[in-house]
């Protein structure tokens, strides 16, 4: 599932950047081509300039080539040479020619001091650009661009390759696709490695599922094991005399109501971590009064393990929370500390208030938390070792009580340590 979901996330991520660059590529290309034109029309109209007049505008020339040359001087009893570009046809292919055509002879010459390769056909094309209306364009059945100005009698015209043109683009084109395929490339990279930070959160949650499953399973499975052999002893033995039956009677109450419990915590965490839960109103409430109610309510079950079970309140504290939640948290620590305290020893509980916090602690001295057990005993059904072996429960007190103080705003942290023992404490924000 993850690596299809990888896959779709890698697919979108390519088709949405590949089809912002293709839009980005397209426009650039369609912008260079546009400057590739208007570059070659200014240059063209550089070389229909009168020779007589001087130009007053600064022009750039394609790549090589050279500005127009001053008038030489002529021998004596000879006329001047034409002006032309210099080195025409040697910068990429260009080969820019000048052309004067008279409309009533019909006579075309062509302005060079060099030979004119293919005559016929400039002369061709010369008579077709004349009829144009456009004094700018392309005759595709000639392969010249043509610009086409007015002068006395006749028309000066400007041929240059279209070849030229077109190589200028496709040049262009396969510099831009280039770029695109190494940006694709680029962004292929990045997406295989955002679709992987991506996937982590759900690997994890899929693996917290996972591990929730294999712990509940295994949770619910031995009080059902249980149940089903305490049936099957008493279906197989009906001469039991009723005390052995009420052994193995109680047997089956104390395994269903592992799992009764079981099932009200899974729920009670279920519906706390729930997006969708209704939120419960925050109001003032008296945190003492929850605290030592929750300590009354566990006295008798510290006495039944021989564990000392010590307060010390202030009274008047007030944060905002509700009883049922605050008595839950206090309630739980308190249960928690004396599930773990060896018999004979101490468990302390203490209240008090500081400025604007309220700072609940839970201390137990007999028993320690090692180093990596603390990193997860707020984690749902985590449990070290010797609590699965040595004490009952499903570990999901501790991570119920975790949500409930974020629920509330609350902080809960745990300190523990060889010699001082373990130390649970819950900084409550105060009602104003």
């Amino acid at each position: 599932m993850l690596k299809d979901y990888r896959r779709r996330f890698v697919l979108l991520t390519m088709l949405l950047v590949g089809a912002v660059l293709f839009a980005v590529f397209v426009g650039l290309g369609v912008y260079l081509h546009r400057e590739t034109v208007n570059n070659l029309h200014m240059t063209m109209e550089q070389a229909l300039r009168p020779w007589n007049e001087p130009t007053d505008i600064f022009l750039t020339l394609p790549e090589g080539a050279q500005p127009l040359e001053e008038r030489p001087e002529a021998p004596p009893g000879e006329a001047p040479p034409p002006l032309s570009l210099q080195g025409p046809g040697t910068t990429e292919g260009l080969s820019l020619t000048s052309v004067f055509y008279d409309r009533e002879s019909g006579e075309i010459q062509f302005l060079s001091d060099r030979e004119t390769p293919d005559a016929e056909r400039l002369s061709e094309a010369v008579k077709a650009a004349v009829e144009r209306e456009e004094s700018f364009g392309t005759l595709a059945d000639y392969g010249l661009v043509y610009l086409r100005e007015g002068m006395g009698e006749g028309w000066k015209l400007a041929l240059v390759e279209q070849s030229w043109l077109a190589f200028r683009t496709w040049r262009v084109g396969l510099l831009l696709a280039g770029v695109f395929l190494l940006l694709l490339a680029v962004f292929f990279v990045l997406s295989l490695w955002l679709s992987r930070l991506a996937a982590r959160p759900m690997e994890q949650a899929i693996e917290r599922e996972r591990q929730f499953v294999a712990d509940a399973s295994h949770d619910l499975k031995t009080p059902i094991t249980v149940i089903l052999a305490n049936d099957s002893i008493l279906r197989a033995n009906p001469e039991l005399s009723p005390a052995e039956r009420r052994q193995w009677l109680d047997s089956t109450d104390e395994a269903a109501h592992g799992m009764m419990k079981l099932v009200e915590e899974m729920l009670t965490l279920s519906a706390l971590e729930s997006p969708d839960a209704p939120k419960a109103a925050l109001l003032p409430t008296d945190l003492s009064s929850a605290a030592e109610k929750a300590a009354l309510q566990l006295e008798s079950v510290a006495w039944e393990k021989g564990v000392a079970l010590e307060t010390e309140l202030a009274e008047g504290v007030t944060v905002p929370g509700s009883p049922e939640q605050l008595g839950r948290i206090c309630g739980g620590l308190i249960e928690n500390a004396i599930k773990y305290e060896p018999a004979g020893g101490a468990v302390r509980v203490t209240l008090e208030q500081a400025k604007k916090k309220a700072v609940f602690t839970v201390h137990n001295r007999g028993s320690v938390i090692s180093p990596e057990n603390q990193e997860h005993i707020f984690e749902r059904f985590y449990r070290g070792d010797k609590a699965r072996d040595l004490q009952k429960g499903h570990g999901l007190g501790l991570p119920i009580i975790k949500r409930l103080t974020e629920l509330l705003g609350a902080e809960l942290e745990v300190q523990s340590g060889e010699g001082e023992g373990t130390v649970f404490t819950v900084r409550f924000n105060c009602a104003e």
